[in-house]
């Protein structure tokens, strides 16, 4: 077998490497081991006034489904729509961004929402803090 010349070589070396980079972008999405369909188990946030309010309280149930680096959730409240929303995601070394693109509640503060994530077999807990205060916390499990 004849050498590629360093052109051809070079040329060759660049292209693997850029298919190599594409696939993996590609494929990043269907190894997500978020992807799927959540339903919210237990859940608390703090209200505008600094009280914490549990979300079993208020009635609230939550569907939650990730594909492909999208979001979208509906929240009832004691079987009423209370809440929605549908958006990208990115998550990565335990902490889990969702931007939301349409929703039914106005967006704070630019509106990305950063959680950290913890994911133990099919269970997902999320927290958002602001500072060193947790404003919000939620356990969701995975609908198999």
């Amino acid at each position: 077998m004849d050498a590629l010349p360093d052109k051809d070589l070079s040329m060759l070396l660049r292209s693997l490497t850029t298919a190599t980079l594409l696939l993996g972008a590609l494929t990043a999405h269907a190894t997500d081991a978020l992807q799927g369909a959540w339903q919210l188990q237990s859940g608390e946030s703090v209200d505008p006034h600094g009280a914490v309010v549990d979300y079993t309280s208020q009635k609230l149930a939550g569907s939650k489904v990730l594909a492909d680096g999208r979001f979208a959730f509906t929240t009832t409240r004691d079987g009423a729509f209370w809440a929605g929303g549908s958006g990208t995601y990115r998550s990565e070394a335990g902490q889990y961004v969702e931007t939301p693109l349409m929703a039914s509640y106005p967006l704070e503060k630019g509106g990305s929402y950063t959680f950290r994530y913890t994911l133990e077999g099919d269970l997902w807990t999320l927290e958002r803090w602001q500072g060193e205060r947790r404003v919000e916390r939620e356990v969701w499990q995975r609908v198999r």
